[in-house]
């Protein structure tokens, strides 16, 4: 997999397809404990096109299985720490 500069990836257990359920197997729990959703009442959204080939390659590389993948789904949130960064990223660049 190639990167393009000035771009980054941000695993976030709050925001996983699989959270609560593959945590014992995955290593990203190991890095950091999973954070729990600022809000648990945000309504299910469809992924968009960038989360589906996140979770595919997720899928590819063994770390969600297909069935776990197939019922992934977005949470809407009132404000993403991402977002914070990448519109600092791009102010400082």
């Amino acid at each position: 997999m190639s990167r393009r500069a000035g771009t980054s990836l941000t695993i976030d257990c709050a925001t996983c397809p699989v959270q609560d359920v593959g945590c014992a197997e995955c290593m990203v729990s190991v890095l950091r404990p999973p954070v729990p959703l600022e809000d648990p009442s945000a309504s299910d959204l469809p992924l968009d096109r960038r989360e589906r080939e996140v979770v595919s390659r997720l899928v590819a590389s063994g770390l969600v299985g297909a069935e776990n993948a197939t019922r992934a789904r977005a949470q809407r949130e009132p404000w993403s720490s991402y977002d914070g960064v990448a519109n600092v990223a791009n102010r400082a660049g």
